[in-house]
């Protein structure tokens, strides 16, 4: 299994490959190592994610919770999420098992699927559960999320099938919850979507000028609705989340390509090499060159992680805010 956070278009939704695509399941298991800062994003699979070492804050745009060792967590289908490391990230083992709707109703529309699988995904007021292993009534489903770890690993005849069995228990839990959260997620679904949709445009453009007003008609809201959904949702600004994902952006390329850095800057829209080095050294403490020779000598092992591009975000240490009367672009080089 692996993942991407951004595809070819620039989209941050997340796209899930598995290495069945018949069987709709998979298990992010990362081993030791560095583990990075993940940042805004989502995907259409259900998580459900169970730490052994370390500690994590879970963030989605209405909550936030700090998992340590034998926490679990499940994460909403189309929840906008991000991870930050809490303490050493090199301590932190993250398990995530990811799947869609397929994989426990056998396919969309069926019984199944209507009855069980689609009342949750719909449910927009449960974005996250916290399952605290300090919590004697969550020791039966913590309990599952390890069996479930266990048996992927090992694979085997039928492993498929008992998987399949284990999820559907677990997921009565998962459905009571949805219940009690009621009908309180019909307009907090319409928030979502807008943000989602700023997102995306700005995954498109982010090798551009772009300004605010560029952003709000994405979602066709107003230069002043479209900052108060970026503060709510995410705890940031438009301005400073485009410039994080544009470093985000030239970190994949450090990592993966051999364009130089002047190219790199430009293409991310920082436009000179001088201005990309001077926030990128803000950011992560040294310069282009210098992360991608650590990275390349490490044998990629800097961000221990399939997730190649989900690398360390500082969203509002190295971004330039908004002027007080907010006009003008958001920053660019050129």
């Amino acid at each position: 299994m692996y993942m991407e956070s951004v595809d070819e278009s620039g989209n941050v939704k997340e796209k899930i490959s598995y290495k069945s695509q018949m069987l709709h399941y998979g298990l992010y298991d990362p081993g030791e190592g560095y583990f990075p800062e993940i940042p805004w994003h989502w995907h259409e699979e259900f998580e459900f994610g169970y730490l052994t070492g370390g500690a994590i804050r879970y963030k989605t745009a209405r909550e936030e919770f700090i998992l340590r060792e034998g926490d679990g967590i499940f994460i909403n289908s189309g929840v906008l999420h991000a991870l930050h490391p809490e303490g050493n990230p090199e301590s932190i083992r993250l398990h995530s098992q990811f799947f869609g709707r397929e994989f426990l109703a056998g396919a969309l529309g069926n019984i199944f699927d209507i009855r069980y699988l689609a009342p949750v995904a719909e449910q927009k007021a449960l974005e996250a559960v916290p399952v605290y292993g300090s919590i004697s009534e969550n020791m039966e489903f913590l309990e599952g999320l390890r069996r479930g770890i266990a048996l992927s690993r090992e694979g085997g005849p039928f492993f498929e099938m008992r998987l399949r069995s284990l999820f559907s228990q677990l997921w009565e839990t998962v459905y009571g919850w949805a219940r009690e959260k009621g009908e309180a997620g019909a307009r907090r679904g319409a928030e979502d979507e807008r943000i989602k949709a700023m997102l995306a445009w700005i995954g498109e453009h982010y090798g551009e000028k772009m300004t605010v007003e560029e952003i709000a008609r994405a979602a066709h809201v107003s230069r002043r609705e479209c900052h108060r959904l970026f503060r709510k949702e995410l705890g940031t600004t438009p301005a400073e989340y485009a410039a994080s994902f544009r470093l985000q952006r030239a970190r994949e390329l450090l990592m993966k390509t051999d364009q130089s850095i002047l190219d790199i800057a430009v293409e991310t829209g920082f436009g000179t090499g001088s201005y990309f080095g001077k926030i990128f050294r803000k950011s992560q403490g040294m310069t282009p060159k210098k992360f991608r020779r650590l990275y390349r000598e490490s044998a990629g092992n800097l961000y221990k992680n399939p997730l190649e591009i989900r690398t360390g975000q500082r969203y509002n240490s190295f971004c330039k805010k908004d002027n007080s009367s907010g006009r003008g672009a958001i920053p660019h080089r050129r």
